[in-house]
């Protein structure tokens, strides 16, 4: 069986679709734009499966912290925040706290604390993040709370 696809912005969001969630269908070369440029190459399912494995949450997690020369541990969204937790080649975590409105990125020392979760410090802010939620306090105050909509 092959697949004809065309590259267009519907195609492309579909694969993003599939790759976060691979039970979601979807038709490929569909689009409302008759003008959309079309891609004469015929792929098979293997090679569709292929670019959709490339650019799953997982890998682009992974991807963020071998960039940096770092080691995945763990990855926690919310609503406002992507946070990255990555070992360097010391064996030392860190904290990366990419807020998804700018692009803005805060890279914290952090440790692990049993029954707490991961803790970043950073002058009188702590920066605690569980599975269930990203909590900033400032000076012991709670300042800022938002739940974990994903976690890998």
């Amino acid at each position: 069986m092959n697949f004809t696809a065309r590259v267009t912005q519907t195609s492309l969001l579909g694969l993003m679709l599939f790759a976060s969630n691979p039970a979601a269908t979807f038709a490929l070369g569909q689009s409302n734009n008759p003008t959309a440029p079309t891609a004469s190459h015929t792929q098979s399912p293997i090679e569709t499966i292929q670019i959709a494995n490339a650019s799953t949450p997982q890998k682009l997690v992974s991807d963020f912290c071998v960039r940096k020369g770092q080691k995945v541990e763990h990855y926690y969204e919310t609503s406002n925040f992507r946070i990255y937790l990555c070992y360097n080649k010391a064996n030392q975590l860190y904290y990366y706290g990419v807020k998804k409105s700018n692009g803005s990125t805060i890279a914290l020392r952090a440790r692990s604390e049993e029954g707490t979760g991961y803790v970043a410090k950073n002058g009188a802010y702590d920066y605690i993040v569980t599975g269930a939620s990203l909590s900033v306090y400032k000076n012991g105050k709670l300042f800022l709370e938002q739940r974990v909509i994903r976690s890998f």
